[in-house]
């Protein structure tokens, strides 16, 4: 690798930086400082569940005539779950709190309390969608209201 290329790389990415990024790079003493220093979480710790905005993870699938979603929610129970809709945002908040006796050595599955907000590809209304929880997946289903291409009749 050249290092010429590289220093003349490293000058024009300073141009575009707003805050000295390269001079951080070789001071910070970890990788998690460096991370902290611009905004970042830093590397999260074995004993704390990583839970993030896309908690819990969804598929969305849809066919001509229906939508369906499917959350992963593994050690929730159906009255942990709360759903509400307006329009396209289906908001899908939870609650768990399982407590295990001893000190966690590791804890990657996250448990507590969870809110997210989905867009769905289509708007429908409460009384139109199914929703059903089982083995730790909740899968809500509702009819299209509109096909692909709909035809307007010509007078």
């Amino acid at each position: 690798m050249d290092m010429n290329k590289i220093l003349q790389w490293m000058d024009l990415a300073k141009k575009y930086q707003t805050t000295d990024f390269w001079k951080d790079i070789f001071d910070q003493s970890s990788f998690e400082d460096l991370m902290k220093a611009h905004g970042g979480e830093g590397t999260a710790s074995p004993f704390e569940p990583n839970r993030d905005k896309n908690f819990p993870p969804t598929d969305i699938y849809m066919t001509d005539s229906d939508v369906l979603l499917i959350a992963e929610l593994p050690g929730y129970q159906k009255h942990d779950i709360r759903l509400s809709i307006s329009g396209t945002n289906l908001l899908l908040k939870g609650n768990s709190n399982i407590v295990h006796p001893g000190q966690p050595l590791q804890q990657e599955r996250f448990n507590g309390s969870f809110e997210r907000s989905i867009q769905l590809p289509e708007a429908t209304f409460p009384d139109q969608i199914r929703a059903t929880f089982r083995n730790g997946l909740l899968l809500i289903t509702y009819k299209r209201q509109f096909r692909n291409e709909e035809y307007v009749p010509i007078d």
